[in-house]
């Protein structure tokens, strides 16, 4: 006697590319910081020139992002805050179709916030 397949496909497991998982709330872990990456557009330099968004450049160029959500061991970071770093120390990640990066709090250069501590310098951007 053997046993007839069950239909899975009513399961949750049955399909892995299934609508449940754009249900997920996504949570950072560790020192992680998650931030919407910059506009990928054309940029011009300040004499005008207008420099593609096709032309990537191959030098340490730093970028800024808007910080979204930070990880619970994340100390000086608030969301909010726009960070600088170097584009080859992120990952980037696609949630809910949307375009995130994802970096570590020691790859971060500066910050910029609303709100400056006081007794802290700094400059204004």
């Amino acid at each position: 006697m053997t046993a007839e397949p069950e239909d899975t496909a009513d399961s949750p497991t049955a399909d892995p590319d299934s609508d449940d998982d754009h249900k997920l709330a996504v949570r950072v872990t560790a020192d992680r910081i998650l931030c919407r990456g910059p506009d990928e557009g054309d940029r011009r330099t300040r004499s005008g020139i207008l420099i593609p968004a096709t032309a990537k450049s191959a030098d340490r160029r730093g970028l800024w992002a808007e910080v979204t959500e930070v990880g619970p061991l994340v100390r000086t970071i608030e969301p909010g805050d726009k960070i600088l770093f170097l584009p080859d120390s992120v990952i980037e990640v696609d949630v809910r179709g949307d375009a995130f990066l994802i970096v570590r709090e020691r790859d971060v250069h500066a910050v910029a916030s609303q709100e400056r501590p006081a007794g802290s310098t700094g400059l204004y951007l």
